[in-house]
Order: C-alpha cells, then structure tokens, then sequence
C-alpha cells in the first residue's frame, strides 16, 4: 500500500467524523477537549489514509473483518509491533485505532454513505 498524506484533502471529512465519535470518548482526551497524548501521534491520525482504505474495502456486520484487515494492511506500517508482531499498546489498550474501532468504523462508513458511495469493495469488477 502506498503511503499517502493524512493531509490531503479527500481524508479531512473522514478525520471530522473519526474526531467528533472518538476524541470526545478518548481516555487521552484532556479536560479542555484537545489530545493529551504525549511524545507519539494517534494511530487513529498517523495511519488515517490506510485505515480509510481498509475499513471502505470491507462491507461486513462482523467486526472481526475489520481487524483482520487493519492488521494486515495498517499494523504492518506501524512502528509500534515488533518483530513477531507483538504490539505492546494494542495490548494494553493504548492504541486508539484499536480501542476506538467501531467508532472508527462507524465515522468511516457515515461519511461514504453521506457521500453516496458504497464500500470500494462492492466497486470492483
């Protein structure tokens, strides 16, 4: 998978609708409302092209679909798993984009259903 910019313009509404599910409920989140991560970026924002790709390629009502497609197409770009692939945040709960996924998931689908797309999957010859 390529490696492409959180910036661009295409992911900022899918990044506005992961932040008003996710950031509002985050645990990091600090009493004025702003990350209180320190010293990493959310994985939620560092991967955000790759997890918007992997979740609009699944159309399932099983949430274990998405992780098996996160953890294939985004967790191996990540920086945190180590060799064997042992994430020590994902474990401990420290991963957003793992904590948070059905809100991710959620904010993800709600934005291509108000763009009047269907999962990329269904779009494939």
């Amino acid at each position: 998978m390529a490696q492409q910019d959180p910036s661009d313009a295409r992911y900022r509404t899918f990044l506005a609708a992961i932040q008003r599910r996710v950031c509002t409920v985050c645990m990091d989140q600090k009493d004025d409302g702003s990350c209180g991560l320190r010293g990493r970026t959310c994985a939620i924002e560092q991967h955000l092209p790759g997890v918007v790709e992997a979740v609009s390629a699944i159309d399932s009502d099983h949430m274990d679909d998405y992780v098996a497609a996160l953890e294939s197409q985004v967790c191996g770009h990540c920086t945190q798993p180590d060799t064997s692939g042992h994430c020590a945040l994902r474990e401990k709960g420290d991963c957003a984009l793992h904590a948070y996924l059905f809100l991710v998931v959620e904010a993800i689908q709600d934005v291509r259903e108000a763009e009047g797309r269907a999962p990329l999957q269904a779009s494939a010859p």
